[in-house]
């Protein structure tokens, strides 16, 4: 697994009109993938996920060993096509933590004031363990096979973002290997 620094972890800016995400299969693949993520296992009280949908930072054909990439490319391309909208998250997941919906344009705004931006963020959200992002979920046609890009923003040199495959094992979705990279801070 190639592990890539990275100093920041602010969010970027996001396009202004966005539609609500109501694809229920892809809260399903969130509500696996997410208690998974540092922000989920560190909050104590309620976690802060940024309501809008995130474009990937990274390049997705070196995250994926060939066999993944060349298994899961319908997925792929239906999240190539999904990703380069925004899109609104809504209250669908299933997950026991209690949780927040928080625009990217609030969250961006308690960064602009610099270093102390975790301090602020972290007293307007106090043990919240920091933030969760996400990308809109691809699926294959049938929707046995889905990535998805998520990521965990919890201090200035705290974080981990990256690519998750799953494939739905009898009813259920299950995380599978294949992505061989993550970016962590």
């Amino acid at each position: 697994m190639v592990l890539v620094a990275c100093i920041s972890a602010t969010p970027t800016e996001q396009p202004a009109a966005k539609d609500p995400y109501e694809v229920a299969e892809a809260y399903a693949v969130y509500s696996v993938v997410l208690p998974d993520e540092e922000s989920y296992g560190f909050a104590k009280g309620t976690l802060v996920i940024q309501q809008d949908t995130i474009q990937k930072q990274e390049t997705l054909g070196p995250c994926l060993t060939a066999e993944a990439a060349n298994k899961f490319k319908d997925a792929i391309s239906d999240f190539d096509r999904l990703e380069s909208k925004s899109w609104l998250l809504q209250r669908k997941f299933d997950f026991p933590k209690p949780f927040t919906l928080v625009d990217a344009k609030t969250i961006n705004q308690l960064f602009r004031l610099g270093p102390s931006g975790w301090d602020t963020f972290y007293k307007r959200y106090p043990d919240s363990g920091g933030f969760l992002t996400m990308s809109p979920v691809g699926f294959n046609k049938d929707k046995t096979e889905a990535i998805v890009y998520t990521g965990s923003s919890c201090g200035s040199l705290c974080g981990r973002w990256g690519f998750h495959l799953l494939e739905r094992v009898q009813g259920n979705w299950k995380e599978v290997p294949g992505v061989t990279c993550l970016m962590m801070s």
